[in-house]
């Protein structure tokens, strides 16, 4: 699978936002936790990759931004995120994290 990815540098902060390729463009929403969720290229599809291009930056980032099963599932294996993380909203998984 491949995903959409970008890269913000803000100061010392680094913001990395991932999703999957199948999530790009497409919106989701959760009517119960009054949550939307618009995947948009113009935020998250700055570049395109594989896991091995995409976990480095996602190694070093001080914040994340996540969308899809697959990416989500990656940075739960490599306990870059926890399942308290995790919101479901509609029919994908969306994650953020920061670090202090």
């Amino acid at each position: 699978m491949e995903f959409y990815y970008a890269v913000y540098r803000h100061g010392h902060e680094l913001m990395v936002a991932v999703c999957d390729e199948d999530t790009i463009d497409k919106s989701f929403s959760c009517n119960e936790k009054g949550i939307k969720l618009d995947v948009k290229k113009s935020f998250y599809g700055k570049n395109k990759g594989q896991k091995d291009e995409v976990l480095p930056h996602m190694n070093n980032a001080t914040i994340l931004n996540l969308v899809g099963k697959e990416i989500i599932e990656i940075a739960l294996g490599e306990g870059l995120i926890s399942k308290e993380c995790i919101l479901v909203i509609g029919n994908t998984l969306h994650a953020q994290r920061a670090k202090m």
